[in-house]
């Protein structure tokens, strides 16, 4: 492995153990939204056994194991420690039966045709060898098993992100979900790593923050922070001015409604 892609992975796994403790903990709950629509379109059955890689705080992986049910297993794999400490937690709080393991995408340690299902949410853009990770993942599919996916199109943090790159205080060529974020960017790393049938449906919802604060801790808890917490003072009251101002006509009385849109790919092995 190269020292870049050592390094990449490294300040990935960094950047999510430091958010874990507040990822998607205010605000609307974007993520566990579109984990729900990605199980759904998944079409998980009963019984099935169902591998959740990249799984976050479990956004997918808990409405996956309810599901699966009692017969069903669920495993959720993830970089960061701290992500996995804490849907392990979740899960036993919600008592699902549900498996969760630190792990690399790029090295899954499972055999070959484990699962009858894959999901990744919103986390392709952040493996440094797309094409390793899929290869595994095709491996551990079995044959005519499904791989879905999401990407974001348009995010809740786009409105923030484009302030911040405005104002010099952010460099958005660095974000990786920009290169997934049209359908024929997601469907052709599946059908090159030999997935076939890939089907991918764009999936839009308004979700409402009640203020500017509510927004700001919401954006702290996802992959922005590493620009939010470089901030000075003076720089995040510029930052939360400017970014009012922009959405002033997604706000009403109570609050700010701001669209998301995201892509759900669904492949088959």
């Amino acid at each position: 492995m190269s020292d870049a892609i050592t390094t990449r992975k490294a300040q990935t796994r960094a950047m999510f153990n430091r958010i874990a403790e507040g990822y998607d903990m205010a605000g609307p709950g974007c993520f566990a939204h579109f984990g729900k629509r990605l199980v759904e379109v998944a079409d998980i059955k009963p019984g099935q056994r169902v591998l959740d890689v990249a799984t976050g705080r479990g956004a997918a992986l808990f409405p996956a194991a309810t599901q699966v049910g009692p017969s069903g297993e669920v495993t959720g794999i993830d970089l960061a420690e701290e992500m996995v400490r804490i849907a392990r937690e979740e899960g036993a709080r919600r008592e699902l039966n549900i498996d969760v393991q630190v792990m690399d995408a790029e090295q899954l340690d499972f055999p070959d045709a484990s699962f009858d299902r894959v999901l990744c949410g919103f986390g392709v853009m952040f493996f440094p060898r797309l094409d390793l990770a899929l290869t595994e993942i095709h491996r551990v599919l079995k044959p005519g098993g499904q791989l879905a996916i999401s990407t974001w199109r348009v995010s809740q943090g786009d409105d923030l992100a484009t302030v911040l790159g405005e104002l010099g205080f952010a460099d958005l060529s660095a974000d990786p979900a920009v290169a997934f974020s049209q359908p024929d960017a997601v469907e052709r790393p599946l059908l090159t790593a030999g997935f076939s049938s890939v089907e991918t449906q764009v999936d839009s919802t308004t979700f409402h923050y009640t203020d500017i604060e509510e927004y700001w801790q919401n954006a702290r808890g996802t992959g922005m922070r590493r620009w939010l917490d470089a901030l000075s003072t003076d720089q995040i009251e510029q930052t939360k001015t400017a970014f009012v101002s922009r959405t002033q006509p997604q706000t009403r009385p109570d609050g700010i409604y701001l669209d998301a849109t995201a892509l759900l790919a669904v492949a088959t092995r």
